[in-house]
């Protein structure tokens, strides 16, 4: 209606849409939720004079959010089926997020006042009301608010809140509040705060109207004045989670940058010009058809200094600024004395240039780029961001420089951490766009998903995603979330650091499912078998409702020179009612340690394991 409106310039039926907003049913499932969300977004976007109904509605989902959104599933199920746009969802996030909010709990049946109420996010933690009733001949009702269990044992024991919290009984006929204030700082031994003693029952029952049709109304006002200790990941990389080098899908750089005679540049010369020059040399550079990626930044000085370099027989000027000086070939070419003579670039060599606009750049980009260009390639293996990575590729790709091999063969190696998975997933997906490297884009996106399923385990992990990835990040996150709850083929890995002292595992989100590999010693017959099993599990399913089928599952456990033991299985359905796990396979221990098998690393304690399935079909977690 809305859209019909929009499109034909009818106002008439504006006001009674806007009335029937106000009385918008109490969403009570995710797909709702996710309805009240797009029509927000819509009258955003199409009646920005109806702002107050926008306000109503995307409160409500806010509301709905802080109740319902305490599980990575939920969260996950959200992201999958809501198409709305990306800040939208940004902005939803943020305020669950927000350091303060008022929670509200309706006790419906007074004579169970203790009976639990549900957990709200505020702040990125989990909260929730509590009502005790003393009882005898000395009756209170006491009142408190929990920092709620088992929601912060993601956080270890160091992690603390300090917040002010006032506590109100509400009159549901005037509005009139009882209360009580506090200032407090939780913490893992100390969740919880309030009064035992807060009203007379007598009092609670009798005179105001505190209890209505047999329930009771309590709130809490909290504002978090600091945290410490709140983490964002499980702070896993790959080398934790098993994403190891020697698998058959690997593979390495032989080539030797300084031996690649063909691709190293010839050393260039130097030579002062004037400002009209320079504007000749770029108004011709750009009539040849090269790009520039970026407007080269105004400069003070008269006079500039470039560089001669050529590069599979393109020559290519280069300024000699600070981004090129930086660089150690540069310095000990053309920095240090030399009784070679000097070649002059005359006007007319500049018509044959291309430009490079090198200002906008990151300078370790452009240094290890012109590194590897004359055949030294340490800078590039000293890189570990990966918007260093962005804009070498994007240099090479601009200026038709063919040196993507060196980087992806770089980037493979790298052990990065959860924070640059963003960056990484923007690198990707460049890599998508340049001819015959598919496989390597493949690889590091896989890699992207790897370990933010390895770390976004837990809603708090995922609001802090979320809320810190904005603007021009929002967009690549939101995908990479979209894979962790919807990808139907999945492939998780794990390596056993040390096969005499077998500790937990590391859990993966995949197909919106929590998955992980079991490594497990048993003892049969006086002979000692390692068992290698597959289990599923959700955060907090409903036993009766929830279930996972997955099919051609393909299990390895690798070998140091690429190859691998494999196991098949056909097909094997999860459920929560008992532990349940898919046993792939079973193998004496002394076979695993026997170094001529190959299994085992060198030092005779590292065993790797991957494996390979399909989901089927599943039940998902349920909605409060």
């Amino acid at each position: 209606m809305l859209e019909i409106c929009a499109h034909f310039d009818i106002h008439g039926p504006i006001h009674e849409i806007k009335q029937k907003f106000k009385t918008y049913p109490t969403l009570s499932c995710v797909d709702s939720f996710i309805e009240a969300f797009k029509m927000a977004e819509k009258i955003d976007a199409f009646f920005p004079n109806l702002g107050e109904t926008k306000d109503i509605l995307f409160k409500r989902c806010v509301a709905y959010a802080r109740s319902n959104f305490l599980s990575w599933e939920v969260i996950l199920e959200f992201i999958r089926k809501n198409e709305t746009n990306n800040e939208f969802t940004w902005k939803l996030f943020q305020e669950l997020n927000k350091q303060e909010a008022i929670i509200r709990r309706k006790v419906e049946d007074i004579e169970n006042v203790e009976k639990e109420g549900p957990s709200y996010i505020i702040g990125n933690l989990e909260w929730k009301i509590l009502c005790k009733r003393r009882g005898g001949s000395n009756d209170y009702l006491g009142l408190f608010v929990q920092v709620d269990n088992p929601s912060c044992d993601n956080y270890g024991d160091d992690w603390s809140c300090l917040a002010d919290v006032e506590l109100n009984l509400v009159d549901q006929v005037t509005g009139y509040k009882w209360h009580h204030s506090f200032l407090h700082r939780f913490c893992q031994n100390d969740r919880s705060v309030g009064k035992t003693t807060f009203k007379e029952w007598s009092q609670v029952t009798s005179g105001y109207n505190y209890v209505k049709d047999g329930t009771l109304l309590v709130e809490a006002e909290i504002k978090i004045k600091s945290t410490n200790g709140l983490k964002t990941s499980f702070g896993n990389t790959f080398s934790t989670i098993g994403w190891f080098d020697k698998s058959p899908e690997s593979k390495s750089n032989g080539k030797d940058p300084a031996t690649e005679e063909d691709d190293i540049c010839k050393e260039g010369e130097v030579e002062e010009n004037d400002d009209s020059n320079e504007s000749d040399q770029e108004s011709e550079a750009n009539s040849d058809g090269s790009s520039s990626c970026a407007e080269k930044e105004e400069q003070s000085e008269a006079d500039k200094t470039y560089v001669l370099l050529h590069c599979k027989d393109i020559p290519i000027v280069l300024e000699k600024s600070l981004l090129v000086r930086q660089s150690g070939f540069f310095k000990k070419k053309f920095e240090e004395e030399s009784n070679s003579e000097k070649q002059v670039l005359k006007k007319e060599d500049f018509s044959l240039t291309q430009s490079f606009h090198l200002s906008n750049y990151d300078s370790t980009a452009t240094k290890a780029l012109f590194d590897l260009m004359q055949g030294f390639p340490q800078v590039l293996n000293s890189i570990q961001k990966f918007e260093t990575f962005n804009d070498m590729i994007d240099i090479c790709k601009t200026y038709e420089i063919d040196r993507f091999e060196d980087i992806t063969n770089r980037i493979r190696v790298i052990d990065f951490p959860f924070e640059e998975v963003v960056e990484a997933y923007k690198v990707s997906k460049l890599l998508e766009t340049i001819d015959g490297f598919d496989s390597q884009a493949d690889e590091l996106k896989e890699k992207c998903v790897a370990i933010a399923g390895s770390n976004l385990a837990s809603w708090q992990y995922l609001v802090s995603f979320i809320v810190n990835n904005k603007g021009d990040n929002i967009d690549p996150a939101i995908e990479i979330l979209k894979l962790l709850g919807n990808e139907d083929k999945c492939m998780i890995r794990h390596v056993v650091p040390d096969i005499e002292n077998i500790d937990d595992e590391e859990q993966f989100i995949k197909s919106n499912a929590l998955w992980n590999i079991d490594v497990l010693k048993t003892t049969l017959k006086s002979k000692d078998y390692l068992t290698v099993s597959l289990m599923c599990t959700a955060e907090d399913p409903d036993p009766d409702e929830w279930s996972c089928k997955v099919k051609n599952v393909e299990a390895k456990l690798l070998k140091n020179d690429g190859t691998c033991l494999t196991e098949h299985v056909e097909e094997h359905t999860f459920h929560h009612e008992y532990d349940d796990k898919l046993e792939l396979f079973s193998m004496l221990k002394s076979e695993v340690l026997d170094k001529k098998n190959g299994f085992i690393d060198e030092q005779g304690k590292k065993i790797q394991i991957e494996v390979k399935f399909e989901r089927d079909k599943a039940k998902k977690v349920g909605y409060l």
